[in-house]
């Protein structure tokens, strides 16, 4: 027993050695870029011996038969989620939003350092001191954000939130992961609205948030429609029936003689350009705009002029700007009061969230009305709640897929229960009822199968694994109901109101190594298409060979896609560890 645990030991010291020799070449190799010590997390020496699923947990679905998306919930580390959905969703996200730890040394960040669990079996929040402190915050985002990248669509776009504790370190790294081409903008948010007078230097009041497209040349920003005051340039100071304007100095530098003339202001008092400047437009056409109310003197009548330009008669739409200020997408105080009117019940251990109308303007611009959102830090679940209140504005149909842990409960008690309350309706804390959105949402759990290494793997295993694997075959398709469950396949049928993958209504999954109910399998099928002529149905059976042998088995029904099922899991297992 003891040399067996002297041996096990040896083998860990060996795969660390090699770990940092790989690490070692790889850095004297790179000329240019970031480099950090990447240190295992514990939950590889986990992974190694089991294959990470995701297990539906019905009695928290949120079933309503309004024609709106179905939502997706996965409670979890986000490193197993992100691998399930790799083999679901990869290339189909068209957004992600993500919120992650700022690795401030007071904001909860946990790095569970594989080497010293021995010590910190629990894991240690990380000091500012820890010497390996960057090292540990850049391992755990360099593996997320790597599975990440697979998910986006080929327009795909990513939004990160951090702060000055590792900006400059997350850009760097992005750069490396999805290429320094594919850098769009490093977004500044005005998060606080007032200043901080304890402050020992500067008052902060501004987050990033750094965009990254999957491929740069293939994602534009949405215009923000100019009607909906997204420009705070635009106002209407004096009421002016023709809407919101802005307003441009009338003096120009290009000087004409004719154009230098004195204006008297409503108020009497004469105006002139400045030396060496003169007005943009002559003196006669200067009378009409006054008289047509296109020149602005100031609410006290007393200023130099000013043009006025109207919100309607410009381009619609307008580019984003970089900058985005608390009054047009709110700030975290805004977030908090928000949060307290869903949960005035209860406290929540949030100081710093972020308000619904900032990921309504993130999935505005880097939309379409049916993409994917997914978001794999949800904390407190904003970011579904924003899909479903875009959705609500515009009649958009997009679908949110939210990854957070379960610590301290937050998963159930926060992230689920708000957007339970979104959809459901709520009383707020004046007592005023809130009416739902609507929307419906399935919840899963992370869950591992397998009792053996990737490379020992038996044909008992992979039979586990296919049987676990239904629910993640039917996320794949977006079929999400499951309607028939036997000893040997699964029925699953697309949700009312979900938009199907490869237009598939059903996903049948026959996972039983032997063939003694595959003929009442296809009998579900038969009933299937002659109730849906129309359908097609995504059938995977499980076999150790080439799954087309049992295309012939359909011919006579139409709409029949064959499709493999353990490989790819298998596959997505073992890039894992090649990260």
């Amino acid at each position: 027993m003891i040399e067996q645990e002297y041996l096990r030991r040896i083998h860990e010291l060996e795969k660390q050695i090699a770990r940092l020799q790989t690490e070692i070449k790889k850095n004297s190799e790179t000329q240019y870029g970031l480099r950090w010590m990447d240190v295992p997390e514990a939950f590889e020496a986990e992974a190694e011996n089991a294959v990470p699923i995701l297990e539906e947990v019905p009695g928290k679905a949120i079933s309503n038969d309004d024609g709106k998306p179905t939502h997706i919930l996965i409670e979890g580390d986000n490193f197993h989620a992100l691998t399930c959905l790799n083999y679901t969703h990869k290339g189909k996200i068209d957004v992600i939003y993500i919120d992650p730890p700022y690795n401030t040394g007071s904001d909860g960040f946990v790095y569970k350092d594989k080497r010293v669990l021995d010590k910190f079996p629990d894991g240690t929040t990380v000091p500012t001191d820890h010497p390996l402190r960057h090292s540990y915050w850049l391992s755990f985002m360099h593996k997320r954000l790597e599975l990440a990248k697979n998910l986006l669509s080929e327009r795909g776009v990513i939004f990160i939130s951090i702060d000055d504790n590792e900006q400059a370190n997350l850009k760097l790294l992005c750069d490396q992961v999805f290429g320094e081409e594919n850098f769009v903008a490093n977004l500044i948010w005005q998060k606080k609205f007032s200043p901080q007078n304890d402050s020992k230097w500067f008052s902060d009041n501004h987050d990033f948030i750094i965009c990254i497209a999957r491929k740069k040349e293939n994602w534009h920003p949405n215009l923000l429609d100019r009607n909906d005051n997204t420009n705070s340039r635009y106002s209407n100071p004096d009421n002016d029936p023709r809407g919101p304007w802005a307003s441009t100095d009338l003096a120009v530098k290009t000087y004409s003689k004719d154009y230098d003339y004195p204006i008297t202001t409503p108020s009497g008092k004469i105006v002139s350009p400045s030396n060496g400047r003169c007005w943009m437009t002559s003196k006669e056409r200067m009378q009409e705009l006054i008289a047509d109310n296109r020149i602005w003197f100031g609410k006290t009548g007393n200023n130099m002029p000013r043009y006025k330009t109207f919100l309607s008669e410009v381009q619609q739409g307008i580019v984003p700007l970089s900058i985005w200020m608390y009054n047009e997408v709110g700030h975290n105080q805004s977030a908090k009061q928000e949060l307290k009117q869903i949960f005035f019940d209860r406290h929540l251990p949030f100081e710093t969230p972020k308000p619904v109308s900032l990921l309504q303007r993130i999935i505005q611009i880097s939309s379409q009305k049916s993409s994917t959102i997914l978001d794999f830090f949800a904390g407190s679940g904003t970011t579904m709640h924003a899909t479903m209140q875009l959705n609500e504005e515009d009649s958009g149909h997009r679908q949110c897929i939210l990854i957070q842990q379960n610590e301290n409960n937050i998963c159930e008690a926060v992230t689920y229960e708000r957007n339970k309350r979104v959809m459901q309706g709520y009383t707020n804390a004046k007592g005023e009822a809130v009416a739902g959105l609507g929307n419906s949402m399935k919840y899963y759990r992370t869950a591992f199968v397998g009792e053996h290494k990737i490379t020992d793997i038996t044909d008992a295993d992979k039979v586990a694994l296919t049987q676990k694997a239904g629910c993640l075959l039917a996320l794949g398709e977006n079929t999400l109901e499951e309607i028939k469950t036997a000893k040997s396949y699964q029925i699953f049928q697309l949700r009312k109101g979900d938009k199907p993958t490869n237009d598939f209504g059903y996903t049948a999954v026959y996972f039983s190594g032997n063939l003694l109910q595959f003929a009442d399998f296809r009998r579900e099928i038969e009933q299937i298409q002659a109730a849906n002529p129309l359908t097609r149905i995504a059938v995977y059976v499980f076999t150790w060979g080439d799954p087309s042998v049992f295309e012939n088995e359909f011919d006579d029904l139409s709409g029949i896609t064959i499709k493999p099922i353990p490989q790819p899991i298998l596959e997505i297992y073992q890039n894992i560890h090649q990260l």
